[in-house]
């Protein structure tokens, strides 16, 4: 009798793997710091690019609002001609740090002095901020602004000027005004518009 007997299937030895390939998939912890470190630094790149974005928007916001305090005044001049010359300050800087009273009495008639006192008054209120009020304190405005007019008698012209506080340091502006009260001589903080203005001369 015959005796059928099935063919042994060769056991496969399993080959050694490397030790290389037996090891986890994961980041080591060094990956991980260096990511971390990247990471890190776009971070603190993108919040300076933040913080300076910020100081241009706000500087640009100043200087449209210093225009409107030159435009107010320029308009306030043209709209009395009749005492025109009172609105020389006579080396005077209205704004921050003006606590007095402005008057003239050398043009004009006392109805046309008393408009010039009015309005150069309250150009130096709103350079002090008086626009937006909060908690009885004026926050409106420009940081640290004075305004300053010069009269020339001979051209009957005015030069107007206001000065403000910027928020980085960069050349000093041309006019005198506030020379001394932006970041020491330089005046490196010092930010200015200036308008010159030839009023028409009005036959006697």
């Amino acid at each position: 009798m015959t005796t059928l007997t099935m063919k042994q299937k060769p056991i496969l030895q399993q080959s050694a793997v490397p030790s290389r390939q037996r090891r986890s998939g994961g980041f080591s912890i060094i990956e991980v710091l260096i990511t971390l470190l990247v990471f890190s630094v776009g971070l603190l790149g993108y919040a300076s690019l933040q913080n300076r974005a910020q100081k241009a928007q706000l500087e640009v916001y100043q200087r449209v609002y210093a225009l409107n305090l030159v435009d107010y005044i320029v308009d306030q001049i043209r709209s009395n001609p009749a005492a025109q010359g009172c609105y020389g300050l006579s080396g005077a800087e209205v704004g921050t740090g003006f606590s007095g009273s402005y008057s003239c009495s050398s043009y004009g008639t006392a109805d046309t002095q008393a408009q010039v006192a009015d309005a150069v008054n309250e150009w130096s209120d709103l350079l002090k901020g008086s626009g937006e009020v909060s908690g009885g304190t004026s926050v409106g405005g420009l940081l640290n602004a004075r305004g300053c007019i010069v009269y020339d008698d001979v051209n009957e012209t005015y030069t107007i000027s206001v000065v403000w506080q910027g928020l980085v340091e960069t050349v000093a502006p041309a006019t005198t005004c506030g020379n001394s009260s932006y970041g020491g001589a330089a005046s490196k903080l010092r930010r200015a518009v200036t308008y010159v203005l030839q009023p028409p001369v009005l036959d006697s």
